[in-house]
């Protein structure tokens, strides 16, 4: 059974992972500067992984690139040290992207979505 939720930005505990490509970590989240505005982060937990989104845009781009069932090869030439540069799809964990796994995903991201994806 996944997991869904979202929390208010925490710049101290919430961090992006998809807009950077290093591994050791994201980029903290920025508050918003207006404080009428909630900013959030919609996190899902799926087979033991939990995504962390810092916006529903981040939701799209990511239930998007799980509705492909093949995926390209993700070696790219010339590129040395890739391991610092990786893009947030490379970094997910083994066998999540099959089939049975891949559907749980997509489920999760509809759910988040269909939730809060008003806000759009």
């Amino acid at each position: 059974m996944s997991k869904i939720w979202r929390e208010i930005v925490d710049p101290d505990k919430h961090e992006d992972f998809m807009s950077h490509g290093h591994c050791n970590g994201g980029i903290p989240v920025k508050k918003s500067k207006d404080n009428l505005l909630q900013n959030w982060v919609y996190f899902a937990e799926v087979e033991g992984f939990t995504f962390t989104f810092v916006g529903l845009e981040q939701v799209l781009e990511c239930k998007r690139y799980f509705e492909e069932k093949i995926h390209p090869s993700s070696i790219q030439p010339d590129i040395h040290l890739e391991h610092y540069w990786q893009p947030w799809h490379d970094r997910l964990p083994k066998g999540i992207t099959k089939d049975k796994r891949r559907k749980k995903v997509l489920k999760a991201l509809q759910i988040i979505l269909d939730k809060w994806g008003e806000e759009i």
